[in-house]
């Protein structure tokens, strides 16, 4: 008879727990406090699109975020202080960072936009009825730096090696600034090949 009363005992306990109100803590202290960093984010993302963007640039609890469109990578001191959304109606890479108290700074963002890139120019050649029209060589695959006619792992590993490399004449080059750096990037996503 003693054990049916202590079980009766019991199922009450855990019913009065199922209801329990308010604030459950574990009274450890960690001592850790502060700001959680973070990146901005840029909407609407980066991409290829068919017309101008207006880009807006978020970073919960920054202070201030700093961008640039010019290549440079951004600090809390240099570069535009974002205050409204930036208009992209050409191709174009955004570099951007959260600034924070005490000079704390997120890691750069990197948003590239491509604004109606080019298409593949249409074949032509041949000749109607009746003699042999030219020979074209195969097009030009813009970011194919191995020359293999396509855009894969292969090229994005030419660029990698090249990276931060100047000249005049460097394969890697994509879009022929005299350097390979984030703008080539852009130029080799933008046409990667599936």
């Amino acid at each position: 008879m003693t054990r049916v009363l202590a079980l009766a005992l019991l199922v009450p306990a855990f019913a009065g727990a199922s209801e329990f109100t308010g604030t459950l803590t574990t009274g450890v202290q960690t001592g850790v406090e502060g700001t959680v960093i973070v990146a901005p984010t840029a909407s609407p993302g980066a991409g290829v699109y068919t017309s101008a963007q207006s880009v807006v640039l978020a970073a919960s609890g920054a202070q201030s975020i700093h961008y640039t469109t010019d290549g440079t990578a951004p600090t809390c001191t240099s570069g535009s202080t974002y205050s409204v959304a930036i208009s992209v109606s050409a191709s174009q890479v955004i570099q951007a960072l959260s600034c924070y108290p005490s000079g704390v700074a997120s890691a750069v963002s990197v948003f590239a936009y491509a604004i109606n890139p080019p298409s593949a120019p249409a074949p032509s050649g041949g000749g109607g009825g009746g003699g042999g029209g030219s020979t074209l060589p195969p097009p030009v695959v813009v970011g194919d730096v191995t020359g293999d006619g396509t855009v894969n792992v292969l090229d994005f590993n030419a660029v990698l090696v090249a990276w931060g490399t100047a000249g005049s004449s460097i394969s890697a080059d994509l879009n022929r600034d005299g350097v390979v750096d984030i703008l080539d990037f852009n130029v080799l996503i933008i046409n990667w090949t599936l």
